[in-house]
This record gives C-alpha cells, sequence and structure tokens, in this order.
C-alpha cells in the first residue's frame, strides 16, 4: 500500500483545501494586514493564492510591464507603488503578505463583470498577470466538413 502525502500548499492532496482555507483568520483580521499600510480594502479585493512572496518578486522582476517601486521588500512581504504588471492594465499599488501557508494579495485586477476571485492554489496563478478575467464560454464543438461528392 503506498502512502499518498497530502500538500495543500502545493495544490496536492486534498483539492477543497484552497488557500484561503488554510488561513485560519477572520475577514476583519485579514484586512487590518492592509490597513497597516493605509490601505482600506474590502475581503472581496483581497486575493489569496498559494504563490510564494518570492513568486510576485520574480515576475516583478522579470514579465510585469512596468515593475513600479518598491515602498518595502521584506520576507514574507512586498509593498509595490505605481505597478503596471501588464501592458494595457491600469498602474496600481500591490502589497503580498505572507500569513504562514496562504499568501494574501492586494491588487489583482478584476475585469468588469467577472465573478468573485477565485481562492488560489498552485492551479489559479496570479503572480504573472495580476488579472481576474472574465471567464471565456467554451467553444462549441463543430463536425468536420466532408470533401467531396458522392457520386
Amino acid at each position: 500500500m503506498a502512502l499518498i502525502w497530502k500538500i495543500p500548499q502545493f495544490g496536492l492532496g486534498n483539492d477543497t483545501m484552497n488557500a484561503r482555507e488554510r488561513l485560519q483568520m477572520t475577514d476583519d483580521d485579514i484586512t487590518s494586514h492592509f490597513d497597516r499600510f493605509g490601505y482600506r480594502v474590502s475581503i472581496d479585493q483581497i486575493a489569496f493564492v498559494g504563490e510564494t512572496v518570492d513568486d510576485f518578486r520574480e515576475a516583478r522582476k522579470r514579465k510585469w510591464f512596468r515593475a513600479g517601486s518598491l515602498r518595502k521588500n521584506e520576507p514574507g512581504l512586498l509593498v509595490i507603488e505605481d505597478a503596471q504588471p501588464r501592458q494595457g492594465q491600469r498602474t496600481r499599488d500591490i502589497i503580498v503578505i505572507s500569513l504562514g501557508p496562504t499568501r494574501i494579495v492586494m491588487g489583482i485586477e478584476i475585469k468588469p463583470g467577472a465573478p468573485p476571485l477565485a481562492p488560489g492554489d498552485a492551479i489559479c496563478r496570479y503572480a504573472l498577470a495580476m488579472e481576474w478575467p472574465i471567464p471565456e464560454p467554451p467553444k462549441p464543438i463543430t463536425a468536420p466538413k466532408m470533401v467531396g461528392s458522392r457520386a
């Protein structure tokens, strides 16, 4: 019999355990972390991710359109002002805070008409694009057209 380790921070094992569920804090406790830096946000504006703070540092350095300026760059904390992760996005401040098994992120661009932010995990990554788009409807499957004629 093989042993299967459940590693929620990597999205393996228990599929129902997302990044928000791993964080045993109230919504008010979570939003108070952003209050300390002068930002008033609601819980719906915060993304809960499994990505590390270093993932966001690396994405900022190598992938973002305009990296913005670092206000704080400490272990487990990243505060960036006037960043523009992708061309065409608005410029904004971004904060990434590590709270043990989960990181909380302010500054994800939520596209108009998009559903609420998904609780991040290994399959839901925000660092590179920093946006949450409207889900695209599935494309209809069309049967291949027959070429030629019957005799």
